[in-house]
């Protein structure tokens, strides 16, 4: 299987940017905004078969509504996920995730200039 690897740079300038905001939600928008948009792309790219893993869904809000979760509950959904040695991955999250973090990069961005 491969491996899986993200970074992000100037995370340090944007955390320092946040901090010294007073009101934060205009922030908090921008991530419930892209959790929202992020759940339902991953809804629109998830394999179907019998519609169990796409009511396992779930979207929550975390850490005061500066972060959020987009998670399937299913004992299967890492092998849709990710494959096995027999199927190969559908990578259903990752795709969504690599499309809206840059999406939600420039949201922020934008926020702050």
């Amino acid at each position: 299987m491969d491996s899986y690897e993200f970074s992000l740079s100037g995370l340090g300038e944007l955390k320092r940017a946040i901090s010294e905001r007073e009101d934060l939600r205009d922030v908090k928008e921008v991530v419930r905004r892209n959790g929202a948009d992020m759940f339902k792309m991953s809804q629109s790219r998830v394999p179907v078969d019998t519609y169990t893993l796409k009511r396992s869904a779930k979207l929550s809000s975390e850490d005061d509504g500066m972060s959020v979760a987009v998670s399937y509950n299913t004992d299967y959904a890492a092998y849709q996920e990710y494959g096995t040695r027999f199927i190969p991955g559908k990578f259903y999250l990752k795709q969504v995730f690599d499309s809206a973090s840059s999406t939600f990069l420039s949201d922020l961005e934008r926020l702050f200039k």
